[in-house]
């Protein structure tokens, strides 16, 4: 036990403002100079009189960018918005729900509009895709903010995945639309709140966009599952969710982001779907009959994206699968074909839609690929024509003098491409970029004059596209792609 003496300034003590003989509210302070217990205890002394150093008060943390929180205040939870009230008791959300209407009997959820929607209110049970601002009155920084954190949220109505006031506000929306809501706290964060941003009691605004909604179940996160949990997982539950990631995949390609962005999400969404059902464990002939009809649609849907995306080897693959499960599925040959030939392989892709258009004479879709097939041969046929008889010039060529043989590689070097020959390539590379299906296209330089192949690449960078030059084997090959979206690079 220390004896009564001068306490150091290094030392520090605990202060109650309230009660001495209480700790419950106590705090430590460093002195400034020493202090005289013995004069400080005696009762009948004067006392000491003392400085302490008080701690700096933390900084607030910083939940967000603040470049990026300037772009979303909401001055209107401040009452500044150029208008005064009459009413000088009147808050903020008093002034906003003026120009709402409630959405509730009781007024707990009022709502204002601010961008109409177009088409249904989003139906019950639907997954809807949402931007949000949540804001707590007199504080225009919000609280929590999709946009800030750059991920729209998704929700399943009816199942209780955000706060009630939330959810009965989304499902007043259509797609496209905007609106403002004001919480009341028995429909928002209760008498507690959430600490330090949210206080008990507090009503909160919510401005709300409805992006999209979809009757695709949200996917489970099969990632926090442990090992025995996946390992007990049913068929049925396996099942469930590659469906869940199927729609979710059909739902991303018919979506509104650009071509190359949503059918890469897609394709995602169908190789993860495969993924779980090739590797199921089956316990009887009826949930393996179960898996094969899946697995048909997500191999044929996985093909589509495979050949939008110039993954013709991948697609082929895919579409030999789906054809061991139903060898005259007509979608598969057809699929089957279209890879084929936009790998140049004409004459097997003719024979695989012929074998579609057997099955089904009329189908539209059929009868227009194989009419772009026809053209595209042509084409080719007609280059290689033209290849083939400067081939033929060259060996005729070989019967003359060295001399004479010299001077004609030296005229054949300085020789200017052909105006038809330009206008050949000028052809293929028009009809390469409004092509939405092919993302790239080969040229074999032995098939070409160094004079077409320095046009071809002059021709294709003038046009926006990207020129490379590949190795295989002893052949080599000019490359032309069309250039990536900015996003995706």
């Amino acid at each position: 036990m220390m004896e009564l003496g001068i306490l150091p300034s290094t030392y520090s003590i605990a202060i109650n403002m309230e009660n001495v003989n209480s700790i419950e509210d106590e705090f430590h302070v460093r002195l400034t100079e020493p202090v005289d217990l013995d004069e400080l205890c005696n009762p009948d002394g004067r006392g000491s009189e003392f400085e302490v150093v008080l701690p700096e008060a933390p900084e607030e943390k910083q939940y967000f960018d603040e470049e990026d929180v300037f772009k979303h205040l909401n001055y209107e939870v401040n009452n500044v918005d150029g208008s005064d009230s009459e009413d000088d008791n009147q808050t903020p959300f008093d002034s906003i729900a003026k120009k709402m209407f409630s959405v509730i009997g009781d007024g707990s959820v009022m709502k204002r509009v601010k961008r109409v929607g177009s088409g249904e209110v989003i139906p019950k049970a639907y997954t809807a895709t949402i931007h949000y601002e949540g804001y707590v009155e007199y504080c225009d920084v919000p609280f929590d903010s999709t946009r800030l954190r750059g991920k729209t949220q998704k929700i399943r109505l009816g199942e209780g995945q955000v706060i009630l006031g939330l959810e009965v506000a989304v499902g007043t929306m259509r797609k496209g639309e905007k609106s403002d809501f004001l919480i009341q706290h028995q429909y928002a964060y209760g008498p507690m709140g959430v600490p330090p941003r949210i206080p008990g009691n507090a009503t909160v605004l919510f401005v709300v966009e409805l992006l999209n909604y979809s009757d695709t179940p949200l996917v489970p996160d099969m990632d926090t599952w442990s090992a025995e949990r996946r390992k007990d997982a049913t068929f049925e539950e396996i099942l469930d969710i590659a469906n869940a990631y199927r729609k979710a995949g059909n739902d991303a390609f018919n979506g509104d982001e650009n071509g190359h962005k949503r059918i890469s999400k897609a394709a995602s969404q169908y190789i993860k779907a495969i993924r779980l059902l090739e590797n199921a464990r089956l316990a009887n002939q009826s949930e393996e009959d179960e898996m094969k009809r899946v697995l048909l649609k997500l191999y044929l849907n996985l093909a589509l994206c495979d050949i939008k995306q110039g993954q013709c080897p991948r697609a082929l693959s895919n579409c030999i699968k789906a054809l061991e499960i139903d060898p005259q599925n007509i979608k598969a040959m057809y699929r089957r074909g279209q890879a084929l030939w936009h790998s140049n392989e004409f004459d097997k892709g003719r024979h695989w839609i012929l074998k579609a258009q057997k099955l089904n004479p009329k189908d539209a879709h059929i009868q227009a690929e194989l009419r772009k097939l026809d053209r595209k041969k042509a084409e080719m046929d007609q280059l290689h024509k033209a290849t083939y008889q400067r081939m033929f010039a060259s060996a005729n060529s070989t019967s003359k003098s060295s001399d004479v043989a010299k001077e004609a590689k030296t005229k054949d070097k300085q020789k200017k491409c052909t105006p038809e020959a330009q206008d050949l390539l000028q052809t293929k590379l028009k009809e390469f970029i409004k092509d939405d299906v092919l993302t790239e296209m080969p040229f074999a330089l032995d098939t070409l004059t160094s004079a077409e192949t320095e046009y071809l690449q002059q021709a294709a960078l003038e046009m926006g596209l990207e020129v490379r030059t590949l190795h295989q084997n002893s052949d080599k090959y000019l490359k032309i792609l069309k250039p990536k979206p900015e996003a995706e690079q």
